[in-house]
């Protein structure tokens, strides 16, 4: 079989092709090299990062762990908008919730957005791409405003219906009989079917509450030695199924009081359960995930069969995660809390080394980087940044921050997360700021410790300035030397210099990469070219960061050198307070 990106394309800036069916369909011949893999794109619906591979090893997913290690794992990925229609209309359109227009489940995207613009499927499709969608991919009533080769009408994930969130029971279904089966069954029909290549194939699977995990994937979990009547409908009714008690499932061990300290509009839904029903619900969601995975699973093996790896660039996100009865009771979704906003991320990219990634991304970045990672020209109008870099270098410094937020009655409220902190603005009702370094589930608002006086500070400034001011560093600066000071009597030393963050509140980093281990000397002159800091470092062939830190100094522009012996590179720098 001849792949589409082994073909030899016509190198011409645009033109109107193809005639399908009687009808134009307009396709756009790319005037750039590089591969233009193949995309299989799955979008989980309201899964969180409780699974083996984020690290959770009671919740098995052995076919996400065949993803881990082929692929790239996300650890600080952050949906836009804990809900599924604006969540997942930023993700497919690569803009933030306040440019869409979206923020609920019930306003059409399309109406928003308007028709000119293109969904990431559109985008790939004006390319060439033969583009099929399976499972939820848009929110509902909106699949149909992507534009797709096909589209499967199957809805086969209606159980949600009535559902109050933290709703479970158990089902006695052979795998093909599910949710996540009925779906991956169509698209492994549709993969056998061989579509024109390339191809975007788009998956929706889920773990969406109601939890309605079947027998088998129960029993995986639980107590054997203590059987229980299980609830077989929404209504609780038991018939004589029977299954593995949950006795000996986890639960979050949240303080007592632990809302107290928390604005009391940042919590939406208080659903009170007995212990006994909180160790059910969580024993139905982690089965859940494990038959969504097992799933997955013979998506994947279809890969293996047509050994579609060598040519596929395969994704897997959530819209967004869940609460499963943390913080005092809170399930479903819609909060400004880790569990709500983190979204489970791996990109596999064929040929590239697996990892993980501790750089803050987006859902928002989704679009451009699928975009350039498939050698597509990079979409105008973007508020996401491509993280294709990153899939070379985990280690690239990257976003100062990210930003999610929601909705509360007709005013929007706002988070702000950086590698260390989270902080949540509620307007009047107040405000939150977590250490995630000392307290990662988020239990302790500090936002009246006086201790951390000058990080909140830092932290609004962050949010009040946005995403434009906490992009990834773009400011390149290049030298080449023939110093053996530097090159040890190499020649064509080449280094390439990125500061990040710029603007900064003083402190940043200079990431520098380099052909050969030595010696350069960091200087920073103020504006009356006065030394204001001076440090010499050793570097090593490859990835280098160090760290400055000017935050006792004046706002203003300053002067980065970067150099050795008879090399000098400048950069300026920004020190906002």
């Amino acid at each position: 079989m001849k792949y589409y990106c082994q073909r030899k394309f016509i190198h011409i800036s645009l033109s109107l092709l193809l005639i399908a069916s009687g009808s134009m369909k307009p396709l756009i011949s790319l005037s750039q090299d590089g591969p233009h893999y193949n995309v299989l794109f799955i979008v989980v619906d309201d899964m969180n990062e409780k699974a083996s591979v984020f690290g959770y090893p009671e919740v098995l997913t052995p076919n996400l762990q065949r993803l881990v290690n082929r692929g790239i794992v996300f650890r600080r990925a952050y949906c836009q908008f804990p809900l599924c229609n604006p969540s997942r209309t930023s993700l497919l359109t690569g803009w933030r919730p306040d440019k869409t227009g979206v923020f609920d489940n019930g306003t059409s995207p399309r109406s928003k957005v308007g028709n000119q613009v293109k969904f990431l499927p559109e985008y790939f499709s004006q390319f060439g791409y033969h583009t099929e969608r399976v499972g939820k991919v848009m929110h509902g009533v909106y699949q149909n405003q992507i534009a797709w080769d096909y589209s499967d009408k199957t809805n086969a994930d209606d159980l949600s219906k009535g559902s109050t969130p933290g709703s479970w029971w158990v089902r006695d279904l052979p795998d093909a009989s599910t949710i996540n089966g009925i779906y991956a069954g169509i698209m492994i029909k549709r993969m056998r079917l061989q579509p024109p290549q390339p191809f975007f194939l788009a998956l929706g699977l889920t773990v969406h509450n109601p939890f309605t995990p079947s027998l088998k994937y129960w029993n995986m979990y639980g107590d054997p030695s203590v059987q229980q009547l299980l609830p077989i409908d929404k209504n609780g009714n038991t018939g004589d199924l029977k299954g593995n008690g949950s006795g000996n499932i986890k639960l979050p061990n949240t303080p007592p009081g632990d809302r107290n300290d928390v604005p009391r509009i940042a919590f939406p839904i208080q659903v009170n359960k007995t212990t006994t029903d909180w160790q059910n619900t969580v024993h139905a969601y982690y089965a859940e995930v494990t038959e969504m995975d097992a799933q997955l699973g013979s998506v994947l093996d279809e890969m293996d069969r047509q050994n579609l790896w060598q040519n596929t660039v395969v994704v897997l996100i959530a819209d967004h995660g869940q609460h499963l009865g943390e913080h005092e009771g809170l399930w479903g979704k819609t909060t400004l809390f880790e569990e709500s906003d983190l979204v489970p991320l791996i990109v596999c990219v064929p040929g590239k080394p697996a990892g993980v990634c501790n750089a803050l991304v987006e859902s928002v970045d989704m679009y451009p980087s699928l975009a350039e990672i498939c050698s597509l020209p990079a979409p105008s109008g973007m508020e996401g940044s491509s993280f294709a870099r990153l899939i070379d270098n985990v280690n690239e410094p990257w976003k100062r921050a990210v930003f999610t937020q929601v909705k509360r009655r007709t005013t929007e409220m706002y988070s702000a997360s950086t590698t260390q902190y989270r902080y949540n603005s509620w307007g009047s009702s107040g405000e939150e700021l977590y250490d995630h370094l000392t307290d990662p589930f988020e239990y302790t608002n500090l936002a009246g410790n006086a201790a951390y006086t000058s990080v909140l500070k830092m932290m609004r400034t962050i949010l009040a300035e946005g995403w434009t001011k906490s992009l990834p560093p773009e400011d390149d600066l290049s030298f080449v030397s023939t110093d053996n000071y530097v090159a040890k009597a190499t020649i064509g030393l080449q280094t390439t210099i990125k500061t990040f963050p710029n603007p900064s509140d003083g402190n940043m980093f200079v990431s520098l990469t380099s052909l050969h281990a030595g010696m350069v000397r960091l200087n920073v002159y103020d504006s009356f070219g006065r030394i204001i800091l001076s440090t010499t470092n050793a570097i090593s062939e490859g990835h280098n960061t160090f760290s400055i830190h000017l935050d006792s100094i004046a706002a203003g522009l300053y002067t980065l050198e970067v150099k050795n012996k008879e090399v000098q590179q400048l950069a300026k720098l920004v020190i906002e307070k």
